[in-house]
Parts: C-alpha cells; structure tokens; sequence
C-alpha cells in the first residue's frame, strides 16, 4: 500500500514562523505543525471543515429505526451537532450504510462485502477541504470494534462462536476487520485511506475509528500520521491512544453526539494555526 507523506518543508517552515514566541515545539506548535505538513502549507487553515459520520446498525444492537431518526434529525438541523457545526461554519453529512439492515456478527462477513464496505467509506472524504472530522453512529458498535483492538492485543478475542481468537502475531488486520467488525468500521478504515490519498488531516473520535485507526497501523505503520484523535471517552480509550502513539486533542469527554468531539477540537486546530501570527512576549 502507497501512501503520500506529509510535507516536511512545510512543517519545517511553520515551525521557524513559531520561534518568536519562544515556545517549545509540543502542545499547539505540534499540532499547527502537524496540519503544515498534512495541509502542504506552512500557513494552514481549518475554515473549510467537514464532519462526516458513517451511520450503520448491529443486529442486537437495538432499533435500527434509531439510527434513522438521528440522522432525519441532523439534517433538520436538530442533533446536537448541528449546533456546533453552524456556529463554526462546519459542513455535515451522514453516510448511510445500510442502517435499515443490521449487520449481523454472529454470520460469517463475505471477503466482498467487507471491502465493499471500505470502498463506500472513501465517500467520507469526498468533500475535501482543510479537515476532514470521521465519527460514527451505529448503536453495538463499542463492542465489534474493542474486538477488533483485542484481535491486535496479546490477549486474543473471543470469535462468533464463542471460542477464543487468534494471538497477534497471526492475525491479519483485514481478516480481523471482517471477522469482529462491521460496516462503520470498515467504512471508517477506507475513509482514511482517502484522506490520506488526498493528504487530507483528520479529527478522529470514537471506539470505531480508534478500531480503523488500528487495522490501518497493522497494516502499515505510520498510515494514519494523518490522523488526529479528536477526544477520549475514558481511561480505556485513552489507553489505546497511548498504543496507537496519539494524544487527544480534548482530554475530557465530550460526550454529546457523533460529531460533536471534532467540532469542538476544530476550535484547538484553528488556534494552533494561528500561533505565526501572535505578537512577540
């Protein structure tokens, strides 16, 4: 798998414009730094943001209808997302895949399907823009995606059947995709294959993506440098951050709808740019 690096003259160069304020390249010049090198600029911007959430459902997940509801009430613009969107200037879109239909674990998962599944979540990152926000809403989703992060783990996942899973070291990441995740997932795993071919920096939240995030790093280290973790829900997640080598950009929950942890976190980006431009202390 190829994949485009970042642009280092472009960090290299938005560091130099932060040396006047005296501060250490961590905190907000890291993350300004990071966005240069993924956005080829050392002047980079996050005014055009768009935040996609990848909706499915699980059988025994609960209503499907809910899923349904949500997204109707996102685009009458009565989620609590809308909200933060419309007060940044953020784009929103959902990306149905199938929630009428419940994906069920307990069935065995076609090698097709599944990457028919990462290929319609390349549509996530259709829009383009300055930041792509990934998050997901598929109520049992927690649970198929912390068994896609075991299957990576020293301690193995239970499979359909109950018995116990393969150890890592002979897992596949794909194999682990199709055998423990569902459609969210995977359309996570291919919509930050397509932010990375665009060179597109991304604001990741949610058990789902860090299950995404996961497949892709086994896959090939370094394949979600693009990729920035949004915010954490709790010590769990925070603990996989600290596998996955990245730090939340919000520490505390947020906690309030797919989508939300990613406009926020558009706010610390946005004042991570800005660092060139502060006066001298």
């Amino acid at each position: 798998m190829q994949l485009p690096a970042g642009d280092a003259c472009a960090e290299r160069k938005f560091l130099v414009s932060c040396s006047h304020i005296g501060s250490e390249n961590d905190g907000l010049v890291a993350l300004g730094a990071w966005i240069a090198a993924w956005q080829g600029s050392a002047e980079p911007k996050t005014k055009d943001t768009h935040i996609c959430f990848i909706a499915s459902s699980y059988a025994g997940g609960g209503d499907p209808s809910v899923v349904k509801e949500y997204i109707a009430a996102t685009a009458k613009g009565r989620a609590p997302v809308n909200l933060m969107c419309v007060e940044k200037g953020i784009g929103l879109r959902a990306l149905e895949m199938a929630p009428e239909m419940p994906h069920d674990p307990a069935q065995d998962w076609p090698e097709a399907d599944c990457m028919a599944a990462v290929a319609f979540g390349m549509e996530a990152a259709a829009a383009g823009g300055d930041v792509l926000g990934l998050a997901t809403y598929a109520p049992g989703s927690d649970e198929r995606a912390k068994a896609v992060l075991k299957s990576f783990s020293p301690e193995p996942p239970r499979a359909r059947d109950g018995t116990t899973g393969q150890a890592k070291t002979d897992y596949v990441p794909l194999e682990a995709l199709r055998s423990f995740g569902g459609r969210e997932i995977a359309g996570a795993v291919g919509a930050l294959i397509a932010a990375r071919s665009r060179r597109l920096p991304v604001l990741a939240e949610g058990w789902a993506c860090l299950a995404a995030i996961a497949v892709l790093e086994q896959m090939m280290p370094g394949a979600t440098d693009h990729v920035a973790i949004a915010a954490m829900t709790d010590g769990e997640q925070a603990d996989i951050c600290d596998l996955l080598g990245k730090t939340p950009i919000i520490g505390p929950s947020i906690g309030i709808g797919p989508g939300c942890a990613s406009a926020a976190a558009v706010s610390v980006l946005a004042a991570a740019c800005l660092i060139p431009s502060m006066p001298v202390r």
